[in-house]
C-alpha cells in the first residue's frame, strides 16, 4: 500500500512537470489564438481575390499582380500544414531598423517601447523587400488586424501559419489591458511547399541573420 502511494505521488509530480513544460514551450499559444490567425488569413485572401476591393483601395498596378493574385486565390487558408512560433530579443535586433542602436539606452521607456514596436513591425516588410517592389506594395496593403479576449497571453508572440501551398502568413500578437490581445497579419512572399521544418522556414524567409532568433514548430 505504501509503495502504491509513493508511485501515485511520483506520477502526479511527473504529470504536473510535463504540463509545465508544455505551457512554457508555446507561450500560452492555444486554439483561440490559432483560430484568430486563420480567420485573419481568410479575410486577407478575400481582400486579395476581390477585384473591386483592389481597385477601390488603390489604382496601382502592383496590387493587381497576376502571379501573386493567382497564388493567393489557389491556396486553402481554412486549415494549416504547420504553425511555427518565432521569438527573438528585440533589443538585440535593433540593427534591423537602425545602425545607431547605441543611442537606444538614452531614450525614455515610452520611446523605447515605440522603437521595439517598430522592430516587430519591420521584420515582415524586410523579408518581403527581398522579393521586389511589387511584393512590398502587395504585402503592405493586404494586411489584416483585429483583437480578441485572451487572459493568458502576456508576451508579444509571433506565429507563422504555413499552408499546403501558396504564401504563409505572419501574425504578431500583442497583449493589452483587461485581457485584450491585438494582432496584425501579413502575407510573406515565400513558398509554403518548400517549408517542412524549422530550418527550411528560416531559409525560405531568409531570417537567419536575426540575432537571438528561435523558431519552434508548435502544431
Amino acid at each position: 500500500m505504501k509503495r502504491l502511494s509513493v508511485l501515485i505521488i511520483v506520477l502526479c509530480v511527473l504529470t504536473a512537470f510535463a504540463a509545465l513544460l508544455t505551457g512554457c514551450g508555446s507561450n500560452n499559444v492555444d486554439d483561440m489564438l490559432i483560430e484568430a490567425g486563420l480567420e485573419s488569413a481568410a479575410r486577407m485572401k478575400e481582400a486579395v481575390c476581390s477585384e473591386t476591393y483592389r481597385n477601390l483601395i488603390s489604382a496601382s498596378a502592383m496590387l493587381n499582380d497576376p502571379e501573386m493574385i493567382d497564388v493567393v486565390s489557389g491556396e486553402n487558408v481554412a486549415g494549416y500544414k504547420a504553425i511555427y512560433e518565432i521569438s527573438f530579443d528585440p533589443e538585440k535586433a535593433l540593427g534591423i531598423i537602425t545602425d545607431r542602436f547605441e543611442e537606444y539606452d538614452g531614450l525614455s521607456e515610452n520611446l523605447q517601447n515605440k522603437i521595439i514596436a517598430q522592430v516587430y513591425g519591420s521584420l515582415p516588410s524586410l523579408i518581403n523587400s527581398s522579393k521586389g517592389t511589387s511584393a512590398m506594395a502587395f504585402t503592405g496593403v493586404f494586411t489584416d488586424s483585429g483583437s480578441i479576449k485572451h487572459e493568458t497571453l502576456k508576451e508579444k508572440t509571433i506565429l507563422v501559419f504555413v499552408f499546403e501551398s501558396g504564401y504563409p502568413i505572419w501574425v504578431t500578437y500583442s497583449s493589452g489591458i483587461e485581457g485584450v490581445v491585438s494582432y496584425v497579419s501579413y502575407w510573406i512572399i515565400a513558398d509554403c511547399a518548400q517549408i517542412d521544418s524549422e530550418e527550411t522556414l528560416i531559409n525560405e524567409l531568409r531570417i537567419n541573420n536575426v540575432p537571438t532568433l528561435e523558431v519552434k514548430k508548435i502544431r
